[in-house]
C-alpha cells in the first residue's frame, strides 16, 4: 500500500529530479556530489512522513508539488535544504581544504569553443569562490532571486549579500572573461 508521501516523493523526482540534480550541480560542481545532495535532501525532508504517526501528518506532507515553473512548495523546501546541506558541508571540510595541496592552474580561461566547454569553463569558475560567494552567485543568477530574497534565503543582511555577490563577480570577471571582451 502506497502513501501520499510515497506517491509525492515518486512525482517530485520523477517530474522535477533532473532539474534538482542541476541546482546541486551549480552549486556543487560535480555530478555526483549533486546528485548526493539530491539525495540527501530528499531523505532529510521525506524521512519524517514515513512515520505518520510520529509526524502527525498522517502521511501527507503539508507542501504543495510545483505548479509549473514555480518554486513554490515541496520543490523549493528541498531546495533550500539542499542549499543547507552544501554550505554545511563546506563548513565542515573547510580546515581538511585548506591542507589539502594545491595544483597550479592557468590565471584566465579562453572563450569557449562551445557550450559544453562554456558550462566546464563556469563551473571551474565557481569552484574558485567562496562557499557563500558561491551560495549567493548561485541564488542570485541560476535562481534568479533578488538581494532581499537571497538575504532572507540565507539569513544575513543584505549589504553583506552584496558584497559577496560583488566580490563573487569580481572573482569570475577575473577568470572568465574572454580574450579581447567584456563580461
Amino acid at each position: 500500500m502506497s502513501t501520499r508521501w510515497d506517491d509525492e516523493l515518486t512525482e517530485l523526482v520523477t517530474r522535477r529530479g533532473r532539474a534538482l540534480v542541476g541546482y546541486g550541480y551549480a552549486l556543487t560542481g560535480d555530478v555526483r556530489r549533486a546528485e548526493d545532495l539530491v539525495q540527501d535532501a530528499l531523505v532529510r525532508v521525506f524521512r519524517r512522513f514515513r512515520r505518520p504517526e510520529a509526524a502527525g501528518t498522517e502521511g501527507h506532507t503539508e507542501f504543495p508539488l510545483n505548479d509549473g515553473g514555480s518554486h513554490a512548495g515541496i520543490e523549493a523546501y528541498v531546495r533550500r535544504t539542499m542549499l543547507n546541506l552544501y554550505l554545511d558541508e563546506t563548513r565542515r571540510f573547510a580546515l581538511w581544504r585548506k591542507a589539502e595541496p594545491k595544483v597550479a592552474v592557468e590565471d584566465r580561461v579562453k572563450a569557449p569553443a562551445s557550450d559544453i566547454t562554456a558550462r566546464a569553463d563556469v563551473t571551474a569558475a565557481l569552484r574558485g569562490l567562496s562557499p557563500r560567494q558561491r551560495a549567493c552567485v548561485v541564488l542570485r543568477f541560476y535562481d534568479d532571486l533578488t538581494v532581499p530574497q537571497i538575504a532572507d534565503t540565507l539569513g544575513i543582511a543584505q549589504g553583506t549579500i552584496k558584497r559577496h555577490l560583488a566580490d563573487g563577480i569580481h572573482a569570475l570577471r577575473g577568470v572568465l572573461v574572454p580574450e579581447g571582451g567584456l563580461l
